[in-house]
């Protein structure tokens, strides 16, 4: 597959687009990226959890299935992030870097909102996302559809069933970082559904807590209360013992 190699990523990735220095800066990589998509995909495929390894696999065949080095794994990650609700703008990268400190964890989570997300989302939100990614990495809109195309279909031709259940977690966890819901980026009944049941069962949670907190308060304002009642009446009490006691003497 052809593709053309934009002039800010030929020369060694020394010079980064926009959007793939975020991803640099998001995943903290102190060596040069490409080397580090190298290593990191290794990892992911050594791991012992078969969701990781199996999509550390996915992520290898689309950096080495389009001939373009690590352009392809960066336009992957890219698109995910987005999907997951960041912006990867250069003033949030820091702050969402140190949310998320799991590289493996943030590729899963990209990965998986790709599968779960990228149709799910009407023409004009995919539009939207394809021009963002193509002016912030500097690729070809149609470029970027083959990547993530090629990744939905390896994900589901890799992963089992339980495999990718288990990659929604990811999504999920990920999404939260951004303030978003699972069901907000598979647009799915079933997990609107969830999300609806988890928000209101936060919120009894809440307001039993704050239930408890004020009769807690009650009782130990009642408890001061009458504590200090008591002692009032035992002070009157003693007051005349002390008086017939000096009139004996």
């Amino acid at each position: 597959m052809a593709a053309v190699i934009p002039a800010t990523l030929a020369v060694g990735g020394l010079t980064l687009s926009t959007m793939a220095g975020a991803i640099k800066g998001l995943y903290g990589m102190a060596t040069g990226i490409n080397d580090y998509l190298d290593k990191h995909i290794e990892d992911m495929k050594g791991s012992e959890n078969p969701t990781i390894s199996r999509t550390g696999r996915v992520l290898e065949m689309a950096k080495l299935g389009f001939g373009i080095g690590y352009i392809s794994s960066v336009v992957v990650i890219a698109a995910g992030q987005l999907l997951l609700g960041n912006t990867l703008a250069a003033m949030t990268t820091v702050a969402t870097a140190a949310a998320m400190t799991n590289p493996i964890a943030m590729t899963c989570a990209a990965i998986g909102a790709i599968y779960y997300g990228w149709g799910a989302l009407s023409d004009v939100e995919r539009d939207e996302i394809l021009e963002k990614l193509s002016k912030g990495l500097e690729v070809g809109v149609e470029l970027i559809k083959s990547i993530v195309r090629f990744v939905i279909d390896k994900t589901m031709e890799l992963l089992s069933a339980k495999n990718i259940q288990e990659m929604k977690k990811f999504v999920e966890s990920a999404a939260a970082v951004f303030g978003k819901t699972i069901g907000e980026v598979t647009h799915r009944v079933s997990d609107i559904v969830s999300d609806t049941f988890d928000a209101v069962k936060k919120k009894s949670e809440h307001m039993a807590e704050q239930t408890a907190d004020a009769a807690t308060d009650a009782y130990r304002t009642i408890a001061d209360t009458a504590e200090k009642a008591s002692n009032r009446i035992r002070k009157k009490l003693e007051k005349p013992a002390l008086k017939n006691e000096k009139e004996g003497d």
